[in-house]
């Protein structure tokens, strides 16, 4: 495990048990083990704590959320475009089952205990996040507040519904800016490092194409998140001071997230 995370035994148990949980000896042959978002397992982790709730609750309402996150996470992978060799098409047939295997579990799991709240919390989570992901890839003429409002929605609608459902409402704002906080870095380095536009690099793109000004698009956009990801910074310090027990883990993440992404290198050569 990372060290940079807010890892302890408890947490280490769980996220194992989600990999427990994902083990399947077919999809293993063709298909790697899903990625967990560490960040979403600490903030769940973190919130439901807070709350005082117990531990075999905490540790199924991680596994059935990261289950939900991994659906998610694995659809996205699946590609449209026309594919010849059969290998591959099998491999992207298997994707689609992976996805749906990921959601049945989490179903399951919540079945078995009768948790009715938090399976209706997933399921209304997973409609938003759909919709908020229409929303960006039609959305071109989209307002700035509209779009940045779905890509809060697509990252951390999971995490903010369910502190709804446990009254933990202070925690909203902070799950919302720091996952943006992290999109924006991650879109950062993948464009400057790559070329890959990610949805905000595209977004801003457009909008730049839709101005037909002279300057320079791809600087205009590095400016931008730059821009972008300093006052998300500020905003993420400031929220942490006002909750007990965050302030050393925030401090030691959102300074991470910039040495994970290289952003101050990279700034240095901007700026040199």
């Amino acid at each position: 495990m990372a060290t940079d995370y807010y890892y302890n035994d408890e947490l280490n148990s769980i996220i194992e048990s989600f990999f427990s949980e994902v083990k399947h000896s077919y999809l293993q042959k063709y298909l790697e083990d899903p990625l967990i978002d560490e960040d979403q397992a600490t903030f769940l982790y973190l919130m439901l704590k807070d709350k005082t709730l117990d531990s075999s609750y905490i540790s199924h309402c991680i596994v059935t959320t990261t289950l939900v996150q991994a659906a998610l996470d694995t659809h996205e992978l699946v590609t449209v475009n026309n594919l010849e060799n059969d290998t591959l098409k099998k491999k992207r047939q298997l994707t689609v089952l992976a996805g749906d295997y990921y959601s049945s579990l989490y179903y399951f799991i919540l079945s078995t205990v009768n948790d009715v709240s938090l399976m209706r919390v997933l399921a209304k989570s997973i409609q938003e996040i759909n919709e908020s992901k229409m929303n960006v890839y039609i959305g071109q003429e989209a307002k700035e507040d509209s779009f940045i409002h779905d890509i809060k929605v697509i990252d951390s609608i999971l995490l903010r519904n369910i502190a709804d459902l446990f009254q933990l409402t202070e925690w909203k704002e902070i799950v919302d800016e720091f996952f943006f906080y992290k999109r924006l870095l991650k879109e950062r380095f993948l464009w400057i490092h790559s070329g890959i536009k990610g949805s905000i690099s595209d977004y801003l793109l457009r909008k730049m194409e839709s101005t037909k000004h002279s300057f320079n698009q791809e600087e205009r956009l590095v400016q931008q998140f730059g821009q972008y990801i300093e006052a998300s910074r500020q905003k993420l310090l400031s929220l942490s001071r006002d909750r007990k027990g965050l302030n050393s883990y925030f401090l030691t993440r959102i300074d991470s997230l910039l040495q994970e992404n290289h952003y101050d290198e990279q700034r240095v050569m901007e700026e040199g």
